[in-house]
């Protein structure tokens, strides 16, 4: 008889003390099943730590302080585990006990390295939030077939490159990660809030996706502590395509033979996107607001152009991807 796989978990934090109580309520309901529960905190200042001291409890509760940093405190965490599986609880993200269950038997069943489920989105207050159209729920409806499906790691590498700046791996939250996988394999901590979207940018040729259609867990769609500009995150969006397509180029253990296969080229999307951010600077800006609307125009008439080549150049890579063999597994069950 298999032995029980172990579950790690890693509660990143930092001045979330208004999200922390709904937070750790949820999370009583099914902390037995952790084997080790691994609180990150970056030095926060709104007695989130004390929070968690008093309400949290668990035989194998460690608490790591260290200074601010997103990805860095997700992977200090990280690495601090032990367990077969890791799951990041992020605060003002929940889950539900059956559906961690669910994603335990369903990674340990298929073998897969992550184990992906679309989010419910919730406001701070818990609340219902409209539907951000993540890609796990796209990717689901057009591979799925109304039920579970396996992505080989050539399908991963495709369709995470294709779905930048979003990530297939939607919400960490909602997911599960295998253990020696993701300890060998940290966060990149170079692009700010997009880690994740890295992250399965980087690794996707030697990691293997399982998506799920079962829903358990929300996303907490709150105010974030700096937003960026529409400039800015067109120039975090092409810097974090550019940087890890060369990356998985210089990469003389990866795909090579196979690269030309894992991109669209870059030079449409990125287009898209540039332009994009433009018509949102003209339409907001409030010098030379008749000459800025006129280039408005201009620029969005441009901007629906290339997004409809762009569109019909991903439909017609789905349609593709749905002839190669071995790159989509459907589960039974």
């Amino acid at each position: 008889m298999a032995a029980k796989p172990t579950l790690s978990v890693v509660v990143p934090t930092y001045n979330c003390a208004p999200l922390m109580e709904r937070h750790l309520a949820s999370m009583a309901a099914w902390t037995d099943l952790a084997d080790e529960i691994i609180v990150v905190d970056s030095r926060s200042t709104d007695g989130t730590l004390d929070l968690i001291r008093s309400r949290l409890r668990h035989p194998n509760l460690r608490i790591i302080e260290r200074d601010r940093g997103l990805y860095q405190s997700w992977n200090e965490g990280i690495a601090a585990t032990t367990g077969d599986w890791v799951y990041v609880s992020t605060a003002g993200d929940t889950i539900e006990r059956a559906h961690l269950l669910h994603l335990l038997e369903l990674g340990q069943r298929t073998e897969a390295d992550v184990v992906v489920s679309p989010p419910v989105f919730v406001k701070p207050d818990g609340l219902p939030h409209r539907d951000l159209c993540w890609p796990p729920q796209s990717l689901l409806t057009e591979f799925g077939r109304g039920g579970a499906v396996v992505m080989s790691p050539e399908a991963v590498q495709y369709l995470a490159f294709q779905n930048c700046p979003s990530a297939i791996l939607g919400s960490s939250a909602s997911d599960l990660y295998r253990g020696p996988h993701v300890r060998a394999r940290p966060f990149p901590i170079e692009y700010g809030v997009i880690g994740d979207t890295a992250w399965i940018m980087r690794y996707g040729h030697e990691t293997r996706v399982t998506l799920t259609p079962s829903k358990g867990s929300t996303f907490c769609v709150h105010e974030k502590e700096s937003k960026l500009s529409p400039a800015q995150a067109y120039e975090l969006y092409r810097r974090t395509l550019e940087g890890e397509r060369q990356r998985l180029l210089n990469d003389k253990t990866g795909p090579r033979s196979r690269l030309g296969k894992f991109f669209l080229g870059l030079d449409l999307p990125i287009r898209t996107q540039k332009l994009r951010a433009e018509k949102r600077v003209l339409w907001y800006s409030k010098d030379n607001r008749l000459i800025n609307k006129l280039r408005w125009v201009s620029t969005t008439l441009n901007y629906l152009w290339c997004n409809t080549l762009l569109k019909a150049r991903k439909r017609s890579t789905l349609t593709e991807l749905r002839t190669e063999s071995g790159w989509f597994t459907h589960v039974n069950g």
